[in-house]
């Protein structure tokens, strides 16, 4: 059984239909639409449950039609389903939910990063929101500090290889390396044993592993969610990200012997939304007239040919 919508706060509500919003109301706008989405999804289950009979209460479904015009329909007040009360909630919702769209348009068109973002194929309002409510261009003296704080940045390491498969692999140094391990380009257990071979002292850093049972995180979970959406809509839409990502994939694939298709997957993922925090580090910090340090951005993505946050811009956005 589904369970029952939760009511939303009152507060976000009232607020998101008065005027005067600013930029620094984005998080609570962010997180009062996401509310609003959920409960609305939630209640439209609900109603849709009820009306394939998959409800306890399916004795008072009543042949109203298919689930989905029946929806439609109380949303535009035509109806209000097999349940009024649900259905009145569902369109209390819905009606909710446009509203602090609105307003998280609002705020975000006065975001001086915006602009740009509007832009980058892939990046909707709602993402958007959720990430730059989450931010502070002020406080992030370098992209690092926005990896650090999404959870995107490395940790010392250490490199092990195998002189009977030639495998290499790394992780972080407070990884125990115990059992077999798979021949490169196989499923295929080796019998040989990994071995130490370079460490933190040689510049080995892995990617930030997720935090123990019991340890505080030292990065927003929340937001290094929110990124991960944010690359694979990149993925989904054809972003020009998409291009880094490929490349990245492709170079992984050759250097990293061993790894498997889906770490080097995630690998090339994170790269591209280390490279997406980057451009909207150096766009944001010059749209509020912050230094900026375009040389050091080059040497920390490791690049000869730095792709300025320019060439990311989506040509049709563009030219609309």
């Amino acid at each position: 059984m589904i369970a029952p919508a939760v009511p939303l706060d009152d507060r976000p509500r009232r607020m998101a239909i008065s005027e005067g919003l600013s930029v620094r109301d984005l998080r609570w706008i962010a997180d009062a639409y996401e509310q609003a989405q959920r409960v609305r999804l939630e209640t439209a289950e609900r109603i849709r449950a009820i009306l394939q009979g998959r409800d306890d209460r399916k004795d008072i479904v009543q042949v109203l039609g298919p689930a989905r015009d029946v929806l439609t329909a109380i949303r535009r007040a035509e109806t209000d389903g097999p349940v009024p009360l649900l259905g009145r909630t569902l369109r209390r919702y819905a009606d909710e939910e446009r509203e602090l769209r609105k307003a998280m348009l609002s705020a975000l068109a006065l975001h001086p990063a915006w602009p740009w973002l509007e832009q980058v194929k892939g990046m909707g309002a709602t993402l958007a929101a959720k990430l730059l409510s989450r931010l502070d261009v002020t406080r992030a003296r370098s992209p690092s500090s926005f990896w650090a704080y999404c959870g995107l940045a490395t940790v010392p390491g250490i490199e092990y290889r195998c002189a009977a498969c030639g495998v290499r692999v790394s992780y972080p140094t407070r990884y125990r390396v115990k059992g077999p391990h798979l021949r490169p380009d196989t499923k295929s257990s080796c019998e040989g044993s990994l071995t130490a071979y370079r460490g933190p002292e040689n510049g080995v850093r892995v990617a930030q592993p997720r935090p123990g049972v019991g340890e505080k995180p030292s990065y927003d979970q929340y937001v290094k969610k929110v990124c991960y959406l944010i690359g694979v809509s990149f993925l989904r839409s054809g972003s020009t990200y998409a291009d880094y990502y490929r490349e990245q994939r492709e170079r992984l694939g050759r250097e990293r012997r061993g790894w498997t298709a889906g770490r080097i997957h995630f690998s090339a993922l994170r790269k591209m939304e280390k490279l997406f925090l980057a451009h909207l580090w150096l766009v944001w910090r010059e749209a509020v007239g912050l230094p900026t340090t375009t040389p050091y951005a080059q040497a920390i993505l490791e690049r000869e040919d730095y792709i300025e946050p320019g060439r990311m811009i989506d040509p049709v956005r563009h030219e609309s």
